[in-house]
């Protein structure tokens, strides 16, 4: 009978015990459950900001890869437009180069053109007081035609004289109507007029060099021949370019 009373004691304290430990054991298992709830939320947290994050740098790296090759293409352009602006700057340099080379050739051209020398010169003689012109006289001029019109610029210059007998007056007028006399002719010949220039000096001076051409033809020249002489028109004709007047000719640009 004394036994029965602790058996039921160690059972109902037994029961109690188990009762508890369940109860710990719930509890504890209830706190580990709520932890692992927890963590598996951070845990998700973290690795949904660890996506957002991979895909932020995933879309820099894209728009830095875009940017690079932006700047790729874009240096790209930029060397091949400096690459044309490079053989552009050659092409004008070449073409600098040949308009210097013309416009130095031009100017030289030019300079020629305007180096005016003298080509052929002849004299025409008059009779005593007169300013028609003889037969022998237009002979002359035709030569004279014929050079004028082998050079298209040729510049001619009539310069007329006379003997010094008469008045001052009437021979500056005398050697200017034998100046018209050959101009006229030439004029008719086809040579233009604004090619042809002419002066009346009348019987001063003489025409230059008249009496030593005379003298070295006739040491013993009259008055009387040097005065037949000096009744003329000299003719000097001019050409431009590359023109002597050793040679009496060259080229005409």
């Amino acid at each position: 009978m004394v036994a029965v009373p602790i058996t039921l004691v160690l059972a109902t304290t037994g029961c109690a015990t188990k009762k508890f430990v369940r109860q710990q054991t719930n509890s504890v298992n209830a706190r580990v459950n709520k932890l692992e709830a927890q963590t598996n939320d951070k845990i998700a947290y973290l690795n949904n900001q660890q996506k957002s994050d991979m895909s932020q740098v995933n879309e820099r790296f894209s728009t830095t890869d875009q940017k690079l090759a932006e700047v790729a293409s874009a240096a790209q352009q930029a060397q091949g437009t400096a690459s044309r602006a490079m053989e552009e700057a050659d092409s004008n340099s070449s073409k600098i180069a040949a308009t210097n080379t013309a416009v130095s050739t031009l100017a030289a051209g030019t300079a020629n053109a305007l180096n005016y020398q003298m080509v052929e010169k002849a004299d025409v003689l008059f009779s005593f007081n007169q300013a028609t012109l003889t037969p022998e006289a237009r002979a002359a001029l035709d030569q004279i035609v014929m050079k004028v019109q082998s050079l298209p610029r040729a510049v001619v210059e009539l310069v007329g004289f006379t003997d010094p007998i008469g008045s001052k007056n009437h021979n500056l007028a005398l050697s200017r109507q034998r100046a018209w006399a050959v101009q006229q002719y030439l004029v008719r010949q086809k040579v233009p007029v604004r090619s042809i220039h002419i002066a009346g000096l009348g019987k001063e001076p003489p025409p230059p060099g008249l009496e030593a051409e005379i003298m070295a033809l006739n040491p013993n020249a009259t008055p009387r021949e040097l005065h037949r002489a000096a009744r003329r028109v000299r003719i000097n004709v001019f050409g431009a370019g590359d023109i002597t007047a050793t040679t009496g000719g060259g080229s005409q640009q």
